[in-house]
């Protein structure tokens, strides 16, 4: 399975990397910024997606113009995903409670839905992160789906 995991922080990257692995051998890519991530699926596709909601434009560099803070540049990934008919299952996977959409903050429980609703029907789930492993089962099980 090929997957594009879309995370910037270095901590979660690093939980979700050994989440993945120990489910079983994947083909793993990683995206750090908003950029990073539209550069890989204009490249090729992917079955599976991890997705963080908040990520920043692009990847910061030494001595480089600050990245501009993106808390919804998740919806442009699942906007492009969409709008192109991509295959790709999406797992949103977030630190954050609710999830700004449709200028209003929508409880993670209630984003997968309201989603489907709006015609991106690619999402597999919405999972909260937390610094516990309960977030993994979950995950897991929405990658299971992605097979």
């Amino acid at each position: 399975m090929r997957i594009l995991i879309v995370e910037d922080d270095s901590f979660k990257l690093q939980a979700i990397e050994r989440a993945v692995d120990t489910a079983s051998p994947q083909l793993v890519e990683v995206a750090t910024s908003l950029r990073d991530a539209m550069i890989a699926l204009e490249a090729r596709t992917f079955d599976f997606v991890i997705l963080d909601m908040a990520i920043p434009s692009h990847t910061s560099e030494v001595g480089a113009v600050d990245t501009y803070s993106q808390p919804v540049g998740g919806l442009d990934v699942l906007l492009f995903l969409s709008l192109n008919e991509r295959s790709e299952r999406v797992a949103i996977l977030t630190q954050h409670p609710t999830v700004e959409y449709d200028r209003r903050h929508v409880p993670l429980k209630d984003l997968v839905p309201i989603l489907r609703s709006d015609g991106v029907n690619n999402i597999a789930g919405a999972v909260l992160f937390s610094d516990k492993d309960e977030w993994e089962p979950p995950l897991l099980a929405a990658m299971g789906g992605a097979a």
